[in-house]
């Protein structure tokens, strides 16, 4: 006769739970979420370092291409910032100016602000002498 043993399952080892299929689960998601996260912080890295490179390549072209460019990048910059386009391009126009016209610009602006008011003292003097002349000029007519 045939006996047939039966044979109890093997017990699980230390450490291991009855089911393994949901810690290896587990354990694949945990590996998917820190692979992820690799992959976004060295595409945000990539992504950063093409920008600072296409930044650097634009002031390369605003310092070598005169000033109609630095004032268009000059605005451009200031719109994507947020800020007004017309500043930007007269900040980025007068950035790309040589030092010696700054000084110039810079002198006669200061200059006219400090002779506004003779100006403006001229010009009231000169309204005073012309409508002293248009005076003269009705009076002489009315005499005739």
């Amino acid at each position: 006769m045939v006996e047939t043993l039966r044979r109890a399952a093997p017990a699980a080892p230390a450490g291991i739970t009855a089911n393994p299929t949901e810690e290896a689960l587990d354990e694949l998601k945990a590996s998917l979420r820190r692979l992820l996260a690799t992959l976004l912080d060295r595409a945000l890295g990539i992504a950063l370092d093409k920008v600072e490179t296409l930044a650097g390549s634009f002031d390369e072209i605003a310092a070598r291409g005169g000033i109609p460019i630095s004032a268009l990048l000059g605005g451009l910059r200031a719109k994507l910032q947020g800020r007004s386009p017309i500043w930007g391009a007269i900040r980025g126009a007068f950035a790309a100016l040589s030092p010696g016209v700054k000084a110039l610009i810079i002198i006669a602006l200061v200059l006219a602000l400090l002779l506004l008011p003779v100006t403006v003292v001229l010009l009231l003097l000169a309204l005073i002498v012309l409508a002293i002349w248009l005076a003269v000029r009705a009076g002489g007519k009315g005499q005739n």
